[in-house]
């Protein structure tokens, strides 16, 4: 009885060990949800894992990474707890971050380079904030502030997400998850787990038509722009109850072969 007792304990402690492998599935770790069914579905645990490190290689500067994180940023602003955003590369949108629901006052930004890596590592070691997410600076990649920042995010429950520059390489074996992003958005998960590429795509995206048409002529698309501006007008005029907006007579339009007349007296 004792030794059942005893087996059981130890099964339980093993099982509670992320970085012990046993030959089987690795234990499912505690984590965030990232705003959309079909990325919690893709990625491993189920959402952005807590305490740990994940690292994100986007192939062009800005290639939505922001985006991307922009609902876990949401969430943490719900409930009342800020979230860190050092050394972003460009000035995110406030507007669009509050259509999205993250309130300013739930929002630290630090712009200095110089001091992104030092202020995540506070951030993390205060236990305050909900996220962190740290765009690295340009140049080689700092492997002792990466292994310092990782972890300082063992010590609490904050997801600690950082964004390399393109050409960047972040050091082995320090990483819970690793995903590159493509333009699309496509993701590819690199390390943490396998899948196939899960590719978001955009809603604001038009697939263009596709057959054997002719390409339009000059005159066609000399006269596209008119016949969109009085398309628009007579949409306008319906829509408000007035007389649609009729083109400029011909018979009306000024001459530029006509001469010019002057007044009498005037030269």
């Amino acid at each position: 009885m004792t030794n059942t007792i005893t087996r059981h304990a130890l099964d339980t402690l093993l099982e509670s060990r992320r970085d012990l492998w046993r030959g089987r599935r690795r234990p499912r770790l505690a984590c965030l949800s990232s705003g959309q069914a079909r990325i919690d579905q893709w990625l491993p645990d189920g959402g952005w894992p807590c305490g740990k490190l994940t690292e994100l290689l986007p192939s062009l500067p800005a290639c939505g990474e922001l985006a991307l994180l922009t609902p876990l940023l949401a969430s943490q602003s719900a409930r009342q707890r800020p979230s860190l955003l050092a050394n972003p590369p460009l000035v995110p949108c406030p507007q669009s971050l509050r259509r999205a629901g993250v309130a300013a006052g739930q929002l630290l930004i630090v712009r200095a380079p110089k001091y992104a890596l030092w202020a995540a590592e506070q951030a993390l070691k205060s236990g305050l904030c909900g996220a962190v997410v740290v765009w690295h600076p340009p140049g080689r990649v700092d492997q002792r502030s990466i292994r310092r920042l990782a972890l300082a995010a063992e010590q609490g429950e904050a997801p600690l997400l950082i964004c390399y520059r393109p050409g960047q390489k972040p050091p082995p074996a320090l990483a819970e998850l690793r995903l590159a992003i493509r333009p699309g958005p496509e993701l590819l998960m690199l390390r943490g787990g396998q899948a196939a590429p899960l590719h978001l795509g955009r809603p604001n995206v038009i697939e263009l038509p596709r057959g054997d048409t002719a390409p339009p002529t000059r005159r066609d698309t000399v006269k596209r722009p008119m016949a969109r501006i009085h398309s628009l007008a007579a949409h306008r005029a319906a829509s408000a109850n007035e007389p649609p907006l009729t083109p400029w007579p011909r018979r009306l339009a000024p001459s530029r072969a006509e001469p010019r007349r002057h007044l009498p007296g005037h030269g």
